[in-house]
C-alpha cells in the first residue's frame, strides 16, 4: 500500500491501492448491421452463389438475362414482297381486268399496272418535243409534283395544280377535256374549254403559253381490254 506525507503537518497517511479493471468488452451484436450478414449464418461469401429463398432466384434471373438467347436479324425483319395470291401478284386494271405478273415482278414497277391510253406532245412552247403519258380515268395537268400529266417544262402560265383535266371513259371509249377550276383558261383551238368536250384524235390544245398534241392510242378500234388474257 502506498504512503503518503502532508508536507505542512507531516502526517503519514495510506493511500488504498487503484486496481485498473478490465474494461467490459462489449458484446457482440446479435443483429448484424444492415447489409453485412452475421457470422454463423447462411449467407453466402463473396463469390458464392445464393442458396435458395429471394436472393437465389434475382440471382439466377440476372444471370438468365445475361444467356438470353439473340432472335436472328433476318427473323425479326418484316418481308418487303408485296402481298400474293398462289405466288403471282394481282394487278387490278380499270375496267375489269385483272392480268397478272410473276412472282419476281412488283405491280409499282410493272408497266401494266395504269397502262398509256393515250398522250399529249409538245408542239409549241418550253419543252417543245416532249411528251406526257395518259392513263385510265382522270388526267389533271399542271407543273406540280401532284399532277398526274405533269406539264413542268418552264411555261409559268400553266397553273401548279390542275390547270385542267382530260379524261378516258373507258366504257364509252371516248376522252374529254374540260378546265380545271384556276385563273387561266384551256381552249381547243380558238375556242375555250368551259364544259367537259370531246377531244378527237390530233386536236391541238393550248394552256398558258404552250400547245399541245392529243395523240390517242385507245378509242373505239382498241383497249387494253380486247387483249385476251394469257
Amino acid at each position: 500500500m502506498p504512503v503518503k506525507k502532508n508536507p505542512e503537518t507531516g502526517e503519514v497517511t495510506e493511500e488504498p491501492t487503484r486496481f485498473m479493471t478490465e474494461s467490459k468488452v462489449p458484446e457482440q451484436e446479435t443483429h448484424p448491421r444492415r447489409g453485412s450478414p452475421s457470422r454463423g449464418s447462411d449467407a453466402p461469401t463473396v463469390g458464392e452463389p445464393a442458396r435458395g429463398g429471394s436472393s437465389g432466384r434475382a440471382s439466377r434471373a440476372a444471370q438468365s438475362a445475361f444467356e438470353a438467347p439473340t432472335q436472328p436479324i433476318d427473323a425479326a425483319r418484316p418481308s418487303a414482297k408485296p402481298a400474293t395470291q398462289d405466288g403471282r401478284t394481282v394487278l387490278h386494271r380499270p375496267g375489269g381486268r385483272t392480268p397478272t405478273v410473276g412472282p419476281a415482278d412488283d405491280a409499282a414497277d410493272d408497266a401494266m399496272a395504269d397502262p398509256p391510253v393515250g398522250w399529249l406532245v409538245v408542239l409549241e412552247g418550253p419543252g417543245k418535243g416532249r411528251m406526257c403519258k395518259l392513263g385510265y380515268g382522270t388526267n389533271s395537268l399542271g407543273r406540280g409534283e401532284n399532277a398526274r400529266a405533269r406539264l413542268d417544262f418552264g411555261d409559268e402560265q400553266i397553273s401548279r395544280e390542275n390547270h385542267a383535266a382530260l379524261t378516258y371513259d373507258v366504257r364509252g371509249r371516248k376522252f374529254y377535256l374540260q378546265h380545271g377550276g384556276g385563273v387561266n383558261l384551256t381552249y381547243i383551238g380558238d375556242a375555250p374549254v368551259l364544259t367537259p368536250t370531246v377531244l378527237e384524235p390530233m386536236q391541238d390544245i393550248l394552256v398558258g403559253g404552250t400547245t399541245l398534241r392529243f395523240v390517242p392510242f385507245c378509242g373505239p378500234d382498241f383497249d387494253w381490254q380486247d387483249l385476251s388474257e394469257e
